[in-house]
């Protein structure tokens, strides 16, 4: 799953895109500029990290859309690890 989050002059290039695939294998973060839709940086974690994710993000925007973004990560992250165990689909 993957969502943009459009930030504007809160955040260096003005976009920032979070995204999980369901394999859960790791999350993936680009920092996209808001008028061209050029890369600008990427984050690549290969674990849920809150704490590094903040830290990167935090070189990036400010502290209310950090927040914004690790919350919808953790609820996405827990939303596929529940679908995946085996006694959740019972």
């Amino acid at each position: 799953m993957t969502k943009t989050f459009k930030i504007g002059e809160y955040a260096v290039g003005g976009k920032i895109r979070v995204s999980i695939p369901k394999t859960l294998t790791n999350i993936k973060i680009d920092i996209i500029d808001y008028n061209d839709n050029t890369l600008v940086n990427q984050y690549i974690y290969y674990s849920f990290d809150r704490i590094r994710i903040e830290r990167d993000l935090f070189e990036m925007t400010s502290s209310y859309w950090i927040s914004q973004i690790t919350d919808w990560i953790t609820k996405n992250w827990k939303v596929e690890v529940y679908h995946k165990t085996p006694w959740y689909n019972v």
